[in-house]
């Protein structure tokens, strides 16, 4: 069937079913529309088809002109990147220093253990972008290969985008030193099992688990991708388990008891006062020192060093700001100490302290006033001019204990009077002997203060005065290597001897003279150690 645009084409209406009158056939007429044709229409065909083929032309155009222009002036294809930094275009200086200052400069590694974390640069790692080999590796995309590749990466590189794997390098040496300072920061130390005091009762308080770095694993773990710990910007370190020494203390129970059980004591004894001091400790401050030790024998009951030290200090406060507390028994071994006796012995010492010249003072006279010979004040002064003393200066002024080197006696003491010339001494507190004696005259005086047994000589000799002084005890130092002491009359090298009409004045050259007797007497009851207290 054909179709003429032109003609009107219709039907017939078909007549109504009436019996009775047949009605003439109605005519319908339909115009139907029709395409446009003519020169307008052709035209716009015409301009489409040229619009495609122009931008075909110019997409063909630009392809080359992209590819040429990246080969020749050598820059980075666009679309490629290395370690997430964007390269498209750059030169190789400039991407040297984009990668330098994205990974070398502003990157951070996150080390962690899952609980603790540090915040480091990669080079705290050892970890190093060499970045002339990665701009390199990034530069070789689309350059150096033939036409075709050249292109076909450059486009694919365009459009999807191209990821270069930097170039990273690891300094193993500088790695493992970061991570050994680590440790402290990245650990849980194990906790021992231990006793604890709590509502006036021992309990047992179980051992846990620590954890620290796995050096060598973690190490490994880093060596083997560097690169990927570099891209995350974290590096998980492999833990270690660190075990309790101590797991069970039930065994040490009994004995921790019974020293909590056991009435405690602290005695103290103060040689340059000659006090004693006796504190008993709270049952309760007991319980809080007891704690656990390994042993060759297994896990015995201790008492914490650190806690009685803490107790002694608060002690040291009852005696002043000059004194304070020193034990004498070895504190790590306490526990051990207090099973042989209930007794914590201790030791006043005595701080160094300062004294202001007066006016019309001499080094002489401040070392005869406290007590101190003058020489170790001026070594105490390093600078100090002894003939030039001005009022107003303050003078450090040593430790009385420091004419103490050795450990005391603390039953024994003798106690020389030199406005009395007498010598007494006591055992116990109590006056066992007195003897008249002979101390320095004034052009060189015995010297007052705090002294002690601390050399025996049978028959020493003083060579200044060629004087043999028998049954001798060095107590203090007139000036170093020079000895002052107590001992018998002494005798010249001719067999003379010296001063036996003259006990119960000034006689000798700072020593004390007893007569022979009594020198040889107190040369077998004083042993070394005896404090020697001498009074102006």
């Amino acid at each position: 069937m054909s179709w003429d645009s032109n003609q009107v084409y219709g039907w017939v209406e078909p007549p109504a079913p009436s019996p009775n009158y047949a009605a003439p056939p109605k005519v319908i007429r339909v115009r139907v529309a029709h395409r446009p044709r003519g020169s307008a229409y052709n035209w716009l065909i015409l301009l489409v088809v040229l619009a495609l083929g122009s931008a075909l032309c110019l997409a063909l155009s630009i392809v080359p002109a992209l590819y040429g222009y990246y080969q020749f002036s050598g820059r980075i294809a666009p679309g490629v990147s290395a370690g997430g930094v964007d390269l498209s275009g750059m030169t190789m200086a400039e991407a040297r220093l984009a990668l330098e200052k994205a990974w070398g400069v502003e990157a951070q590694v996150q080390v962690t253990n899952g609980i603790q974390s540090q915040l480091l640069a990669p080079s705290e790692l050892g970890i190093q972008i060499d970045v002339a080999a990665t701009a390199q590796r990034a530069h070789e995309v689309g350059h150096g290969g033939s036409l075709l590749s050249e292109a076909a990466q450059m486009a694919v590189a365009r459009f999807e985008g191209w990821p270069v794997t930097p170039v990273i390098l690891l300094d193993e040496a500088v790695a493992r030193s970061r991570l050994e300072s680590l440790v402290p920061l990245l650990s849980q130390p194990a906790v021992d099992a231990t006793l604890r005091y709590q509502d006036g009762a021992l309990t047992v308080v179980p051992a846990e688990i620590g954890y620290t770095i796995n050096i060598e694993a973690t190490l490994a773990q880093l060596s083997t991708n560097p690169s990927a710990v570099m891209q995350k910007g974290m590096l998980f370190v492999v833990p270690q388990p660190v075990l309790p020494q101590i797991s069970d203390v039930s065994s040490a129970l009994p004995e921790a008891q019974r020293l909590f059980d056991t009435p405690l004591t602290v005695a103290a004894y103060d040689p340059i006062s000659n006090e004693a001091f006796n504190w008993p400790i709270p049952r309760e401050t007991v319980g809080e020192w007891l704690t656990v030790i390994p042993s060759e024998d297994g896990v015995q009951a201790a008492l914490d060093h650190a806690k009685v030290a803490a107790y002694l200090e608060k002690l040291s406060l009852e005696l002043g700001p000059e004194r304070y507390l020193e034990p004498q028994d070895d504190l790590a071994l306490l526990g051990e100490t207090l099973r042989q006796r209930q007794t914590l012995q201790a030791r006043v010492r005595h701080r160094p302290t300062t004294y202001t010249v007066q006016p019309g003072d001499t080094l002489l006279k401040i070392g005869w006033n406290l007590g101190i010979p003058y020489w170790m004040i001026l070594e105490a002064n390093p600078g100090l001019n002894p003939d030039r003393l001005q009022a107003g200066v303050s003078l450090v002024i040593p430790s009385k204990d420091d004419l103490l080197p050795l450990p005391v006696i603390p039953d024994k003491r003798i106690v020389i009077h030199l406005g009395q010339q007498r010598l007494r001494v006591y055992q116990n507190n109590e006056l066992i002997a007195q003897h008249v004696i002979s101390t320095g005259i004034d052009r060189s005086p015995t010297q007052p203060g705090i002294f002690q047994v601390q050399t025996h000589d049978p028959n020493a000799y003083a060579s200044i005065w060629d004087l043999y002084m028998p049954n001798f005890l060095g107590i203090y130092e007139a000036w170093p290597g020079f000895m002052n002491g107590i001992h018998g009359l002494p005798m010249l090298s001719n067999g003379r001897r010296l001063w036996a009409n003259v006990l119960g004045r000034p006689a000798s050259y700072g020593c004390i003279i007893l007569d022979l007797p009594a020198a040889e007497w107190l040369y077998q009851w004083a042993e070394n150690g005896v404090v020697v207290e001498i009074q102006p």
